[in-house]
């Protein structure tokens, strides 16, 4: 059986998460870990709302251009759900 998208909402969350610990240096991502818990605690949704915004732009080429088809590669999830979590959270700790 195929799927639509290139990943599951779990393989989703696992990537963005682990593609959002990797702006933390390595003594620094339980902070990064416990920034982003906080953030579930308040706003339980914030994953599926992400996967949502990236089915649509992957489903939408004639709005995103075919490089929506690239959304669920590391690079795009970098640049924008990875990108907007860091952003909701006050930035990392360079």
């Amino acid at each position: 059986m195929s799927k639509k998208y290139p990943m599951t909402l779990e393989e989703y969350e696992k990537r963005v998460t682990e593609l959002f610990l990797k702006l933390y240096p390595k003594d620094k991502q339980e902070i990064g870990m416990n920034r982003l818990n906080a953030l579930l605690e308040k706003e339980p949704t914030i994953f599926e709302e992400l996967y949502a915004d990236s089915c649509f732009r992957y489903d939408n080429p004639q709005i995103y251009s075919e490089t929506c088809k690239e959304m669920f590669e590391d690079y795009l999830l970098e640049s924008i759900p990875v990108h907007n979590l860091n952003l909701m959270l006050g930035g990392s700790l360079d």
